[in-house]
């Protein structure tokens, strides 16, 4: 199997991607940490700001003291108290504005994907090329092209429609491409929410999509093989241009 270096090299070279690739684990209690690799004494805004600033090649081990969103860290399976900290009102202060109704608020965060209350102890955020072995989950911020080579290149074997499930404009970076990846096995996408996009200062243009690590020697092999119709596409964009 190719280095993580090379996979990462190789996949912002052909797809043009301003961020590089992420790499997330999430580590239960109990579990060691990695070595030399102290915990990040800043103090984050959310989860989401931590892949950003990944990608922009920030290698960050955090506790949930550092992540700053609550919700984030209550979808990553950072919070003892999860339902406490749903049911004192966050069901109903997420919604203002976005939402006509506090049930409707209230559905959204509910409906959304969790892991296990209370059972993970730090998160590994860092750029895909630090790592040596795969990552739990993937994430890629990139525009609304690159995550269309990506969903080819992740179901470039198996064809078919793919199932990207939403979680309503909520809880984007931690649970719909986080979480989801990470219980199912499977990649998807979002589109961010309000929250999300506050916090990482995102072009209007960037999204991100999930995978699990263990597709990414397949997701790298795959987009070489499409080297012919990504050229393609680059091609003809150029003779518009002129």
């Amino acid at each position: 199997m190719k280095d993580f270096q090379t996979i990462s090299r190789d996949l912002r070279r052909m797809l043009e991607l301003k961020y590089e690739p992420v790499g997330v684990t999430l580590y239960r209690a109990g579990e060691p940490l990695p070595a030399d690799l102290p915990f990040t004494t800043d103090n984050l805004k959310s989860y989401c700001q931590a892949v950003v600033l990944a990608g922009q090649g920030r290698t960050l081990l955090l506790a949930k003291e550092q992540m700053g969103c609550k919700l984030g860290t209550t979808a990553l399976g950072f919070e003892e108290e999860a339902e406490a900290f749903l049911d004192d009102g966050v069901l109903e202060k997420y919604g203002v504005g976005l939402f006509a109704t506090e049930e409707a608020s209230a559905a959204t965060i509910r409906r959304s994907f969790y892991l296990e209350a209370g059972q993970t102890r730090a998160a590994l955020i860092a750029p895909l090329s630090y790592f040596k072995a795969p990552p739990q989950v993937a994430v890629f911020t990139a525009d609304s092209e690159q995550v269309m080579w990506l969903l080819y290149a992740l179901n470039y074997e198996r064809g078919g429609r793919l199932n990207l499930p939403q979680s309503g404009g909520a809880l984007g970076g931690c649970a719909d491409i986080t979480v989801l990846p990470l219980q199912d096995k499977v990649p998807n996408v979002t589109f961010l929410g309000l929250g999300c996009r506050l916090k990482t200062a995102l072009d209007p243009c960037h999204l991100m999509l999930g995978a699990p690590g263990e597709t990414l020697a397949a997701l790298h092999e795959h987009l070489l093989a499409m080297a012919k119709p990504i050229g393609m596409l680059k091609k003809s964009r150029a003779g518009q241009d002129k």
